[in-house]
């Protein structure tokens, strides 16, 4: 997520949008067809953006869990730096 974090943002974007309109019931006002996409939508970004959510930014620090596996991603990191 942090290489690709200008994918990451249009995403969260869209994730923020979504639960907005499920709040306002807009979905509710769609096609059955069309609401019931959007909320799969929703549900999937849900998923996989939930707990990053209220992020707006690249984080200050990282912490890496498991150093073999995410090398590659932390090399990358550093290159954008």
């Amino acid at each position: 997520m942090l290489t690709n974090w200008s994918t990451t943002e249009t995403r969260l974007q869209k994730f923020r949008d979504l639960r907005e309109e499920k709040k306002m019931g807009k979905l509710n006002r769609l096609p059955k067809g069309d609401a019931t996409i959007l909320k799969r939508k929703l549900s999937t970004l849900q998923t996989y953006l939930g707990g990053i959510k209220y992020m707006t930014g690249l984080p200050d620090i990282v912490i890496i869990v498991d150093q073999q596996e995410e090398s590659m991603v932390l090399l990358s990191s550093l290159e954008l730096l």
